[in-house]
Formats: C-alpha cells, structure tokens, sequence
C-alpha cells in the first residue's frame, strides 16, 4: 500500500465495518508497505497470507509490483483485489484469484477519444478535429503513446502539439491555433496545474472557446478546486474537465459521506484511490458473506457474482469464468475487471459555478446534462 488516500479509504471503511462487525467479529486488517519493490512484495504477500492467515489480499502497488503479489495469490490460491494497477497484462492472463477495481490503461487513454466521437462534429463545419495540448516531458509522452491511436479508431483528425514546461505565456502557442486551417472541435490541455490553467484562461480570451466552435477539455485537478473558475462574466462558461474518480453531483450515499468526511476534515478532494481501497474492503466482507466457505475458489465464485452499490459506483465483474472475454469485441483485459468506473468530463455552466455542482456530460451512465450547443 503506497498512498495516504488509499490509508484513508481503508480507514473509513474499517470504521463503517466494525460498527456491526462482520456476523458480529470485529473485521482484522493489516497493512503492510512494499514500497512498489516486486521481491519486497511479494515476500510481505507470502508473509501475510502465510503468517498472518490473510483470506485475501487488496492491492495498492505499481504494475510490477502488483505482477509479482499475483504470483504469489495464484499459487495460494488467495484472491486479491488490485486497486491501483492499470496495465492489460495484469487481467489479459485470466488468472482466476486476480479482480481489478482500477481502470486498465486503455479504459483511461482512450477517454478523450471516445468521448468527442461522441460529440462528433461539434462545430459544425463537417470535420471531426481535435488537438492535444501536451507538455514536453516523460508523462506528457506516455500521454500520447497512450491515447493518439483512439482518435485513429474514431476517425478523428489529431494535430498534437508540444509546450516546454513551466510556462505561463502561451501567445505562440495562441497564434498557432488560430492559424490553423480549420476550427478544431476541441482542444485538449495535458500540462502542468499552474500552466493548464493559464493556458486555458488564455484561450477563452483569445476566442477559442465553445461558443466560437471549439471545446476546451482541462486534464488538470487544480480545474477542480473551488473558484478556479469563477471568473466574471460568462468566462469559463462551457469548460471541460477530466475527472477520474466519483464527484458529488452523481455520487452515491457512500461516496457523499466520504466526500463529506473530508471536506470536514479540510483536507482537499479524495482521489479514485480513496474510494477503490474503501470499496475493496467492502467488496471483501459482502464475498465472505455469501460465499460457502473462506477458500480461495469459494472467494473467487462470490467476488465473480458481485452486483453492490459502494462508494465509486456498482460493482460487477461481467467477464469471469462463465463468460469470458472474446478478444475481440470484449478485450481480453476485461477478465474479472470492474468495467464502468466513473472516468468522467465535467462541465461549468454558471459563472462562479461551486465545482462540487458541475453537471456530468459523459458517459452517459452517469451523465446529469447534455452538451449545450453554442452554435
């Protein structure tokens, strides 16, 4: 377990547990830190499935680590719930102890892609367009490598351009975009906080906004935090933000109380990982629950028949041993995968709009607005 917010979720699950207890005992948890290191892992995994008698494990580690604990699972046979890890390969080899409440990468790269084909011609001008905003750095690069080939799929014409980092002048970059041929249907920033949000000021002020034909879609969290843009005027009106993870305006009882918790305890909005590591916890009680004993294939039957509403969402795992992937029309990573994990884009539509009321406009299982058209 790597993150504070991952701690925090555990937490208040554990807390929200132990009211009732489970059949009236008192739920045990350890927590135990390999520090993403594979062989430190999987030695703490062995060691708490051996030592300690672990019926299961939640994991909170980077791809490799998370690899080298599944090795350990599947020869114990001990189930465990990853809630960090996102590479395909994790699930793509359908070992029957391994379920995954992340998204796979491909299941976040390819959100900005879907989501404008979605859209589609949104300026009307009978071109699907889209340009990348992207940072000239190793994140800003795996952001690329990740999403360019969604927009190929969606037929999307993509221009991807690059700004150094830090930077709060974005005039060349201005110029570009308004020398373009074409009006793009939306443009995309993917930089640091700071930069993403003088950059998108700049454009709003430069016309290239929603109601002269392009949507601006911010990747940064800080287009989240309060009055970001509570700008005068209608100025911000129409901005785009990412989010990963559930927002108060769609979130369930669950994930209001945690919102709620933190927002007393002043501490700035929970990430996806906090919810994951709560409803980890859950998902595990309501398996031990139903299943007819604490085995390991006994675990596994339960957690594949999962249908409850958490904190993030309602969890089901619709790819399992009766009804595997294809591989074709069902990618073969969505084996014991969470499938709908709300990865979202949001939308102000009020000046000085409070961010914790934006509307959901995609996707469209947990959107509360549609699109207005500018034009």
């Amino acid at each position: 377990m790597r993150s504070a917010n991952m701690q925090m979720g555990l937490s208040l699950a554990l807390e929200r547990i132990n009211s009732r207890g489970v059949a009236g005992v008192p739920l045990r948890l350890m927590i135990v830190d390999g520090g993403d290191d594979p062989l430190r892992s999987a030695q703490l995994a062995e060691q708490l499935i051996v030592q300690e008698c672990a019926a299961g494990l939640i994991v909170g580690l980077n791809d490799s680590a998370t690899l080298a604990v599944m090795e350990v699972a599947e020869r114990f046979q001990k189930p465990m719930l990853v809630i960090d890890a996102a590479s395909p390969s994790i699930t793509e080899t359908q070992r029957q102890t391994v379920f995954r409440l992340a998204p796979a990468t491909p299941m976040v790269a390819s959100m900005p892609a879907n989501w404008l084909a979605s859209v589609g011609d949104f300026n009307g001008d009978g071109m699907l367009q889209a340009v990348l905003i992207v940072e000239s750095s190793a994140a800003g690069d795996l952001f690329i490598e990740q999403s360019s080939e969604w927009f190929a799929r969606n037929e999307i014409a993509l221009e991807i351009h690059r700004v150094d980092a830090p930077m709060m002048d974005f005039s060349p970059e201005i110029a570009r975009l308004l020398a373009m041929p074409t009006i793009p249907d939306a443009v995309f920033i993917v930089i640091g906080a700071n930069g993403a949000l003088a950059l998108h000021q700049q454009l709003f002020d430069a016309g290239i906004r929603p109601d002269k034909g392009t949507l601006v879609v911010n990747h940064s969290r800080r287009a989240l935090e309060p009055a970001v843009f509570g700008w005068s005027g209608s100025l911000g009106m129409g901005s785009i933000v990412a989010r990963r993870g559930p927002w108060p305006s769609i979130a369930t009882e669950m994930g209001r109380t945690i919102f709620e918790r933190y927002r007393q305890s002043g501490m700035p909005t929970p990430e996806m990982s906090t919810f994951l590591a709560h409803d980890a916890l859950l998902l595990w009680v309501d398996a031990m629950q139903r299943a007819t004993s604490l085995r390991g294939a006994d675990l596994v039957r339960a957690l594949e028949t999962s249908d409850i509403e958490l904190a993030a969402g309602r969890y089901v795992f619709p790819y399992h041993t009766e009804q595997p992937p294809d591989g074709a029309d069902i990618p073969q990573y969505a084996w014991h995968q969470w499938m709908t994990p709300p990865l979202l884009y949001l939308m102000y539509t009020e000046p000085g709009q409070d961010s914790t009321n934006l509307s959901v406009i995609w996707p469209e299982q947990y959107s509360t607005a549609e699109l207005p058209r500018w034009r």
